[in-house]
């Protein structure tokens, strides 16, 4: 056997204590916790107004609803936009159905919340179509604005 290595193999190792400086592992720990404080700071200073992210989905829900009621009939189903409000309808006149979680064919928006359509109303065939225009619905609350996307042809609502 090679006299070397018993003579490495048999020495006692020895590390030096004076180490100054991290292991990688440390750093990458500090960054992970860096990153993870930094995302916590960011979402909670930007201003995602609760209640506008919330009229926004009633009002997706409420855009769905009146495209279901035309599919599931002969006559197309509108919804009419106000600044502050807007209705239902069927053919172009007051609906007699309600829409979900209201108590009428009327929605009242929030004090301070405000709507708009680049297409008023918003108009749905038997077959769920808004027709060749997408068409935008815009709700803000002042400094903030969600939007709203009705896929032309398709009348996709993401």
């Amino acid at each position: 056997m090679n006299k070397n290595f018993l003579a490495i193999t048999t020495e006692k190792m020895t590390f030096n204590s004076d180490n100054s400086g991290f292991t990688l592992v440390e750093i990458i720990a500090v960054l992970i916790l860096l990153g993870i404080l930094s995302a916590v700071a960011v979402t909670r200073f930007t201003d995602n107004s609760a209640e506008l992210i919330g009229e926004t989905e009633i009002v997706k829900g409420h855009l769905r609803f009146a495209q279901m009621k035309a599919m599931n009939a002969s006559d197309p189903w509108d919804i009419n936009f106000s600044s502050s409000s807007y209705s239902l309808e069927e053919n172009g006149a007051a609906s007699s159905a309600n829409l979900p979680g209201e108590g009428s064919a009327t929605h009242t928006l929030p004090s301070g919340i405000t709507v708009s359509s680049t297409i008023n109303p918003v108009s749905f065939d038997n077959w769920g179509s808004p027709g060749a225009t997408t068409i935008t619905v815009t709700l803000t609350d002042g400094s903030n604005a969600a939007s709203i996307t009705v896929t032309k042809n398709t009348g996709y609502i993401p």
